[in-house]
């Protein structure tokens, strides 16, 4: 597990996160009902963890006798100073406070080609869900069932998305990937 230091700028990422794509009244409750914790991993990525208060304490409690590798909801990664959103925590918000921002909605073929590692063309994009940023990351979701299944980076701001509509450059990726959930079915040692 990481320093407690790490933790708390952890929070803060993951708080203001929250509150620009989401809404205060999620950041409230995650406090309030979750601890953070952080897990490093081989590959220079560091799980931002989520669990539940009860948990964190049987957790504390027993950590001297186990090694912990990982539980709770995988809110997302630290990596390069930045902090990385998992489909689980957008999941886990729009499950609990009915709320989606920071995203954009894909077409069935687009969430097809995402999950095969693909990055999202603008003829696949259903609708955006604001706020958002190029050079951020957001979530790409089905916009058939409301469910997350990936994180990618913007590549254009809104009104240059606007802007390839209008010149019909509708085969021009929008979204970089970077995290699928397909990634589960391509290659079993995601998670060594």
């Amino acid at each position: 597990m990481v320093e407690k230091k790490l933790i708390s700028e952890a929070w803060l990422l993951l708080k203001n996160f929250i509150k620009e794509c989401f809404c205060e009244e999620a950041f409230s409750y995650i406090e309030k009902e979750f601890r953070i914790l952080l897990h490093s991993s081989i590959r220079g990525w560091t799980r931002v963890m989520l669990y539940p208060n009860l948990v964190y304490e049987a957790l504390l409690k027993n950590s001297k006798k186990m090694r912990i590798v990982g539980g709770g909801i995988l809110a997302g990664w630290l990596w390069g100073g930045k902090f990385i959103p998992s489909p689980y925590l957008y999941n886990f918000i729009y499950e609990t406070f009915q709320k989606m921002g920071c995203a954009i909605s894909a077409k069935p073929q687009g969430v097809k080609a995402f999950l095969y590692g693909n990055d999202l063309l603008l003829a696949s994009v259903d609708k955006v869900l604001p706020p958002i940023k190029k050079g951020e990351c957001i979530a790409i979701v089905d916009s058939e069932d409301l469910k997350v299944i990936g994180i990618g980076i913007l590549l254009y701001d809104e009104p240059e998305i606007a802007e390839l509509i209008r010149q019909g450059q509708m085969l021009t990726a929008i979204v970089k990937n970077v995290f699928d959930l397909g990634v589960h079915i391509r290659d079993e040692r995601f998670f060594t």
